[in-house]
């Protein structure tokens, strides 16, 4: 199935889609009129300060959300990694697509 891609408005499919579909995910709560139930646990964590165990509930929320909402991908992992800037951590999750096979990789810097 094809969509729009939500910056552009250009059309988008495959994976690229679903890597789209999880970054939307990441950042709803309760916020779709239609999808009252999406929701990501990840808007409520964002701003507390930054120790391992905060970190332990980012991957959890970004987790479930995935396995929740997103049957389209399996999910490999969800973790934290070193970012460019000075004392910048990024949010890293590998997934395989279930439609093609293919690995999904995104990464986002967390502040």
């Amino acid at each position: 199935m094809a969509g729009f891609d939500a910056a552009t408005g250009r059309p988008l499919s495959g994976d690229d889609r679903i890597a789209q579909a999880i970054r939307r995910l990441l950042v709803t709560e309760h916020s779709l009129v239609m999808r009252r139930d999406l929701a990501c646990a990840l808007p409520r964590i964002i701003g507390a300060p930054g120790n391992p165990a905060i970190e332990l509930q980012f991957c959890a929320a970004v987790a479930e959300a995935i396995h929740e909402y997103e049957p389209r991908v399996d999910l490999i992992s969800v973790a934290f990694t070193e970012g460019t800037a000075d004392g910048e951590r990024q949010l890293s999750i590998l997934a395989t697509s279930r439609e093609t096979g293919n690995g999904i990789d995104l990464s986002a810097p967390v502040q």
